[in-house]
């Protein structure tokens, strides 16, 4: 679920795995249409996967297993590594410019929507043309780069831009569609969505695609009320394939031999992010002593029962410019108390049973988001060691989102993008971004950020990424926590194919039935 502010609110009834996020999804276009017929299977039966989603209550069942569905059912010219590097998709390769201001894509010539029609020059112009129109065009700022797209032939583009960006290759992973006769719009994935409703979504298999005919014929999504409904589905063989599994229950299945945890870490950092513009706040001082007093390592074991990595700033770790020597903040309380004595914060009285303290502030949260709370607490704890009050307020997730947008709150306890590529948290903390809605205003994070985007060469942009990283411990905007891993959770009827240590979803196309369950199957 999105609000207008781009904060995402998503997980089980129980809401033990549920997270808020400013996200940035590739293939957001709505719906599908096709003329492409389903796939015969050339084994006996056809091969079904069948997806398990947990749900928030009161959301639209249909939601989530949709947003799965444009994933597999979208692409665009490029998708960027775990390393934040781009490479090719639909496109075949790209050349530069010596000035860095024109790229010319060269596209692949097998390439079709799922209407056959090819992936030519025109199409992909037009499909460009219209995310730039987009409202969603501010979650991919290179996309602001581009003044001019034209198609020299059928297979090559050639975008101009105003300015050297970096960001350009990074935001062309946004899905490249074509708009069908009824206004709905058409991908290129390596499946498509054939019909939505009884709480289930399911897709077929396309058959001329590019990377070939996939392995799995049938994809059913279905909608589950929780994580252990979900689970138990799938221990009665009715599910092949666990969405999401948080981490309190990753130990428990892994345990179980009929099924393969797959587990990854998230481009998501849990923090609490400082409103810099309440006068209690905005002594960077303050937010520094804030952050030297989190024991990060003590959060990520009991907060996330060991599934994640500790993070002291916003920068994707795995990221190839990502500079490990850097300043980091580390959990030493007696400079935090001594920092936040120089600020000349006054002992403040206690009243309503509260302790006296030299700081105090109300963070918001979502309610009965057990690991959030979870979390809230053992910073709370952390932070009264240094004589600060921070007291947690949990909303409904309306009201959550609403105080947000209003910027009604002192500290909001969320989950914040990190992303393989800088062009994530820059729409989220440069001072320019519409989408910037936590008051935090930093003229040397907006220079470091925008010479990340204007970097002429990798040199140049290793500098730039190190100042970035930098200028999140020297102004911090938040108090940084944690990246947090997920896990999904397959049967092993099915062989998954994927890297070690990546989110196995994009593979599907290239899994197949186990060898012993095909042989039952034939």
């Amino acid at each position: 679920m999105y609000d207008a502010n781009g904060v995402r609110i998503r997980g089980s009834s129980d809401r033990s795995v549920c997270r808020a996020a400013l996200c940035l999804v590739v293939a957001l276009s709505p719906g599908c249409a096709s003329s492409v017929a389903p796939v015969a299977s050339s084994v006996s039966a056809p091969v079904t996967l069948t997806i398990g989603l947990p749900v928030q209550t009161g959301q639209d069942p249909l939601h989530g297993a949709s947003q799965v569905a444009r994933l597999l059912s979208f692409e665009g010219l490029s998708y960027l590594a775990r390393d934040g590097r781009p490479h090719p998709r639909l496109a075949e390769g790209w050349q530069e410019s010596s000035d860095g201001l024109t790229w010319v894509i060269r596209l692949r010539k097998d390439a079709i929507f799922h209407d056959g029609s090819p992936v030519n020059a025109e199409a992909v112009k037009q499909s460009l043309l219209r995310s730039i129109a987009s409202p969603e065009r501010e979650l991919s700022p290179g996309l602001a780069d581009i003044s001019e797209i034209e198609a020299l032939n059928d297979f090559e583009v050639r975008i101009r831009l105003k300015e050297r960006s970096t960001f350009v290759l990074d935001n062309l992973t946004v899905a490249i569609s074509k708009v069908g006769t009824d206004g709905k719009q058409i991908g290129t994935g390596a499946f498509l969505q054939v019909s939505a409703d009884a709480g289930q979504v399911v897709m077929t298999a396309v058959s001329r695609h590019y990377r070939g005919r996939p392995k799995i014929d049938r994809i059913v999504i279905k909608a589950y009320p929780a994580v252990r409904t979900a689970w138990a589905a799938m221990m009665r063989g009715e599910i092949d394939f666990l969405y999401e599994v948080g981490p309190e229950a990753v130990e428990f299945m892994s345990d179980e031999t009929s099924v393969n945890v797959f587990t990854f870490l998230r481009s998501y950092g849990l923090g609490i992010i400082l409103n810099s513009k309440r006068p209690i706040l905005s002594d960077v001082r303050v937010r520094r002593a804030l952050n030297y007093a989190i024991d990060r390592d003590a959060i990520v074991k009991k907060g996330l029962s060991g599934h994640g990595i500790a993070a002291s700033d916003s920068a994707w770790p795995r990221h190839w410019a990502y500079d490990s020597s850097a300043p980091t903040f580390s959990y030493d309380p007696s400079r935090a108390a001594a920092l936040l004595e120089t600020t000349g914060q006054n002992i403040l009285s206690g009243t309503d049973g509260r302790p006296p303290a030299k700081l105090r502030f109300t963070c918001i949260l979502p309610e009965n988001f057990a690991i959030w709370e979870r979390l809230g607490l053992l910073v709370q704890r952390n932070l009264a060691e240094i004589g600060v009050d921070m007291q947690l307020q949990a909303l409904s997730v309306e009201e959550f989102n609403r105080r947000i947008g209003s910027r009604e709150f002192d500290a909001v306890l969320t989950e914040f993008v990190v992303g393989n590529s800088p062009s994530r948290p820059y729409f989220f903390w440069h001072s320019q971004s519409r989408r910037n809605v936590w008051g935090y205003s930093n003229h040397e994070m907006d220079q470091a950020l925008d010479r990340i985007r204007r970097a002429s060469g990798d040199d140049d942009y290793r500098r730039a990424f190190r100042e970035f990283q930098t200028e999140n411990i020297d102004d911090p905007p938040a108090i940084f926590l944690a990246l947090g891993e997920t896990a999904r959770a397959v049967t092993k009827r099915f062989d998954v194919v994927a890297p070690p240590g990546s989110d196995i979803l994009p593979t599907i196309a290239e899994w197949r039935l186990s060898t012993e369950a095909a042989r039952m199957t034939n």
